[in-house]
């Protein structure tokens, strides 16, 4: 210790200084982390590799999808960006929507306020039924469906 001024200073030892630093670093990489995690849902579509063929951007929320009808064609890849409109506080499905095609063996799940994409290949005409049945009664549901068109 010395003095200054008549009262004793501490200065840091390097040891202290270390420990001091350790626990910055610590603190920023915590506060990026939160960061990252919570900016994630909303840029990961952002930054998905672009794809050939007809991209749809679909939404969902607790009333439905924002289209009722797709249409496509035989052999034609097609992308389907669900995002889900609603929070993770929902109570039912916690957020989450779903873009189901059994047929096609489709089932793209956004999560809450976020994004996926899935790429799929129509290999056969027809009208097939996609819907989501993870929350707002499920499959039954009218507004939770639509149909995809296939031409040849």
């Amino acid at each position: 210790m010395s003095k200054h001024a008549g009262r004793p200073v501490r200065t840091q030892t390097p040891a202290l200084r270390r420990r001091h630093s350790g626990w910055y670093m610590l603190t920023v990489i915590a506060v990026l982390s939160v960061a990252a995690w919570l900016l994630w849902p909303s840029l990961a579509g952002k930054f998905a590799p672009q794809q050939s063929g007809a991209v749809l951007a679909l939404d969902a929320a607790m009333d439905g999808f924002s289209v009722q009808q797709i249409k496509a064609k035989v052999g034609e890849p097609l992308t389907v960006q669900l995002r889900s409109l609603d929070t993770p506080y929902h109570s039912d499905g916690g957020g989450k929507h779903q873009f189901a095609i059994d047929e096609f063996g489709v089932n793209i799940v956004a999560p809450p306020k976020g994004v996926s994409a899935a790429t799929f290949t129509p290999d056969k005409p027809g009208t097939y039924t996609f819907y989501c049945d993870i929350c707002c009664g499920g499959k039954a549901n009218p507004t939770m469906q639509g149909t995809l068109v296939v031409t040849a």
